[in-house]
């Protein structure tokens, strides 16, 4: 054996020799040119017009073959944010070659451009693979580069240059308040002090507290109000406050996170994966359960006996309502506003964990103040301990249970989610007295809303068990026409108009080329069921007749990326989607439209202008 590998060497060796000589004929007594020295490649980052741009110069008789290129781009953890799939070449040489067969190749100098779907955020690592050969002399074996690219860093002025803002600056500081584009603040903030960038996200929460991204919080304080001994206006305050800082936590971690790690770490997407979302739901119902009344939640016995002194009790009930504060802003509201999503652009662009983060806690406790206020007021409102106090909290025990089920809705049917709409609407129904007799004056009227309710909840388990989603229309099944059997059923997102539905990150690829044949530009929706803010923006504006009425001639797609798994991860890496709602223009070439972006709610008056404005202009 030991002979045979030793003959087997003995032959690479000469097989080298002869091969050398060969060369050595044809190039004179010349060494060889390395692969670096007869293809020399340069590439650079055209940010402008979304382009990767790569130059090959061969030395005389070098080729390159067409199908062994290969690009990957990643960002420095390694995430694959585009492989260039169906990228298209230029025009090369046919020739039949020793190894390969008919093949195409390139002489003296090739040019190539890597489309980009969209500016990366984030600092960028481009793999670049190919191979070359000398002209019926040798192949150099196949190669690979790497090459790195800075994302767009803003740079910021000096302090004295934005210390003493002007009238400009004010104008401008009250133009980005009032944008709803996200690239507006992202704008904005690369040459403003941080004071300015404080106070324009701490003005920018105060509004973002109207929207439906915060509605979902007011009856969780409220029920942690309600949970009080003797609710007064002081301990409403306190509790109120706790809670707004409980919220402000995880947005000021956001910044920080997301300076760190980048664009590519989706913290919205990952907040929404079924075991963040049961963890939050068995939370509320273990919070439900106390408004019930069986059982009292309170500190552990280790914490208690520590703070076993005045007041301990009330700090266990702080450190309540701060950890709810924190789950609320993780899950409940898992909305993106432009004014966030400039912030989230900003910070992953400059990797500025400072402003990031006071950024996000001014916005935090601007989006709290209003929450403050009502728990304030609406702890003097409260009932004394006693019979109507009983009744409140098990009022609000039932909305804890609501919010339970409305969680667990972005992870089950939505068949399931009414029925249990529906149980629970019965069963409080019959707890409030639905089948008590009838008494005299406020009595009967509680009995009437009992009924209302039970009756309203049994329809909804009858239009559950018969197939309906819409707490709304529950009976929906039943009171639609019977299809014909030989009719196929429509597609899904013939129920969107002319939104197409689309699933998947090939599918949107597919759905792109398709559009980029087809020479016609494209709107994408990404959306999610989750989403409130999602859902406003399809009612209001996505379906608005003047806003599609705008649109004609573009095809647009709806991404739905409800399902929390990897191939809704990489679209959002893909296309740097920060969080949701979020629409993205492209051209006809597939190519993303600068500065158009439309990240959280917009109007569809403010959404013909944004088409005007920033989209018609590329096309």
């Amino acid at each position: 054996m030991q002979l045979t590998w030793q003959r087997l060497g003995t032959a690479l060796v000469l097989l080298l020799a002869w091969s050398t000589s060969v060369a050595q004929g044809l190039f004179g007594e010349e060494r060889l040119p390395t692969v670096d020295e007869a293809i020399q490649l340069v590439t650079d980052a055209d940010w402008d017009n979304q382009q990767l741009l790569l130059d090959f110069e061969l030395i005389d008789d070098v080729y390159l073959y067409q199908h062994r290129f290969g690009f990957t781009l990643k960002d420095t953890n390694g995430n694959v944010l585009d492989s260039f799939e169906g990228l298209t070449l230029p025009e090369g040489k046919a020739k039949t070659d020793e190894i390969f067969g008919d093949v195409i190749v390139y002489f003296h100098r090739v040019g190539l451009t890597l489309p980009l779907q969209s500016v990366p955020l984030v600092d960028t690592v481009l793999e670049v693979r190919y191979q070359g050969c000398i002209e019926d002399t040798l192949c150099y074996p196949p190669t690979r580069k790497t090459f790195e690219f800075s994302s767009p860093t803003p740079t910021k002025k000096s302090p004295a240059a934005t210390a003493a803002p002007s009238d400009n600056d004010s104008g401008s500081f009250l133009n980005t308040l009032q944008s709803d584009d996200a690239n507006a603040f992202n704008e904005w903030m690369e040459s403003q002090s941080i004071g300015l960038i404080v106070g324009l996200f701490f003005v920018g929460g105060l509004l973002l507290a109207f929207t439906p991204c915060v509605f979902p919080m007011v009856p969780i304080l409220s029920g942690i109000i309600a949970g009080e001994d003797n609710p007064s206006a002081s301990r409403g305050f306190v509790l109120s406050s706790a809670y707004v800082l409980g919220v402000a936590v995880p947005y000021t971690l956001a910044g920080l996170l997301v300076a760190l790690f980048g664009a590519g770490l989706n913290l919205q997407f990952l907040l929404q994966q079924p075991a963040a979302i049961i963890t939050s739901a068995v939370i509320f119902v273990l919070l439900a359960l106390s408004m019930f009344g069986l059982y009292e939640l309170q500190l552990p016995h280790f914490l208690r006996d520590k703070l076993h002194q005045p007041g301990a009790e009330k700090r266990g009930s702080l450190f309540g309502a701060a950890l709810m504060g924190a789950i609320s802003a993780l899950v409940v509201s898992p909305c993106v506003t432009p004014i966030l999503a400039g912030a989230l652009i900003y910070v992953a662009a400059s990797g500025d964990a400072v402003t990031g983060a006071a950024s996000l806690f001014a916005l935090s406790i601007g989006m709290g103040i209003p929450l403050i206020i009502a728990g304030t007021g609406g702890a003097s409102l409260l009932p004394r301990a006693g019979h109507w106090m009983d009744e409140i909290k098990r009022f609000f025990g039932v909305v804890m249970l609501g919010v339970a089920i409305w969680l667990l809705d972005r992870i089950i049917s939505g068949t399931i989610t009414l029925g249990l709409y529906g149980l629970l609407l019965a069963i409080y129904g019959v707890q409030l007295g639905a089948l008590d007799a009838a008494g005299e004056g406020l009595a009967r009227l509680k009995r009437g809303v009992a009924l209302v309710l039970a009756l309203y909840g049994s329809v909804m388990i009858v239009g559950a068990l018969s197939g309906g989603s819409d707490p709304l229309q529950p009976l929906q099944p039943l009171t639609q026409q019977p299809v014909a059997t030989q009719q196929t059923t429509q597609p899904a997102e013939q129920d969107h108009g002319p939104w197409q539905t689309v699933v998947g990150k090939a599918s949107l690829e597919q759905a792109l080329a398709a559009s980029r044949q087809a020479g016609k530009p494209v709107l994408v929706d990404f959306f999610a069921e989750w989403c409130v803010a999602c859902k406003v923006l399809e009612e209001t504006t996505l379906s608005n007749e003047a806003v599609l009425a705008e649109m004609q001639g573009f095809d647009l797609y709806r991404v739905d990326i409800t399902e929390i798994n990897a191939d809704s991860q990489a679209i959002m890496e893909q296309y740097n989607i920060l969080g949701l709602p979020a629409l993205v223009f492209f051209t006809p070439a597939s190519t993303e439209i600068p500065k158009s972006r439309v990240l959280g709610e917009m109007g569809p008056e403010r959404f013909i202008e944004h088409l005007n404005a920033r989209v018609m202009p590329h096309l």
